[in-house]
């Protein structure tokens, strides 16, 4: 927990008047109290004087991380992987090692099948 006698920053003040904002939406502050606090926190200087004003209010969970970014992180991890495998394989076909297979797909398709099936 912060020093209650520590100085606001800019930064610190803003993310309190957004979690005041979000309790304003969500219907758990009528809009003369969320005025009234957001005059108080522009007048604050210290975190204990804004400690007051965020109390009564539940802390808000961290953002979820959405299943698409996810999905975004494993596909540039498998294709610069595969990319690679196959690359390796295309130069080794190139300068003279001949096919020797397309040992390539052993390691594509299983995972590929345990990526994204």
């Amino acid at each position: 927990m912060e020093n209650p006698a520590l100085r606001l920053s800019d930064h610190e003040r803003e993310s309190v008047a957004s979690r005041l904002r979000d309790a304003a939406a969500e219907g758990r502050l009528d809009v003369a109290e969320f005025g009234e606090r957001l005059d108080a926190l522009f007048r604050a200087k210290t975190h204990g004087e804004v400690a007051v004003l965020t109390a009564d209010l539940p802390v808000a969970a961290p953002p979820a991380v959405p299943r698409g970014r996810r999905v975004h992180r494993h596909l540039r991890r498998f294709v610069g992987s595969v990319g690679t495998l196959w690359g390796i394989w295309v130069v080794i076909l190139v300068t003279g090692g001949g096919v020797q297979g397309w040992w390539p797909l052993w390691v594509t398709v299983p995972w590929a099948i345990a990526e994204f099936v």
